[in-house]
């Protein structure tokens, strides 16, 4: 029996075209990943460089208040267009990321107002930064984690995993 014996009828599987960039940010998979990434970073950001700074701060920490803006801008930026336009697997990550966005901000905007509304709210209003940083960090990380494995996420318009 010649070990070259071919069916007639079988037909090659046609060669899916991969996709080439830099770094692999340009594939589906490092897009996803990367947005991933730009969120963790925004939060740890945040946290360690609030915005505004207290008065009589040195002009670093307004400039990290500047990068900590940039870099959630660049995430939600990265996130929009591939919202829809990706594999589905991978618009589950940009709608995770997108929707952790916009709730820590949210979340993170009335735990700082509290503190315009008086001084004693300063210590709650740091707890709650930590606990939207843990919150955002763990998000993300299990989103990192599934990108990296090119698995969906369950429930990408959820609050937790």
């Amino acid at each position: 029996m010649p070990s070259d014996n071919v069916t007639p009828f079988r037909r090659p599987k046609p060669v899916r075209p991969q996709q080439k960039g830099g770094m692999g940010f340009s594939t589906h998979r490092g897009k996803a990943v990367l947005v991933h990434l730009l969120t963790v970073a925004t939060y740890v950001c945040a946290f360690f460089f609030p915005f505004p700074p207290p008065q009589g701060s040195p002009i670093v920490l307004y400039v990290a208040g500047c990068i900590t803006f940039a870099l959630a801008i660049v995430a939600v930026s990265v996130a929009m267009p591939n919202r829809y336009a990706g594999m589905p697997w991978a618009t589950t990550h940009h709608e995770h990321a997108i929707r952790t966005m916009l709730i820590g901000f949210v979340l993170w905007t009335l735990s700082t107002a509290l503190t315009y509304i008086s001084p004693i709210f300063g210590w709650p209003a740091f707890f709650i930064h930590l606990a939207i940083m843990l919150w955002a960090v763990l998000r993300s990380g299990v989103g990192v984690v599934l990108a990296l494995m090119r698995n969906p996420i369950r429930n990408p318009r959820g609050w937790l995993f």
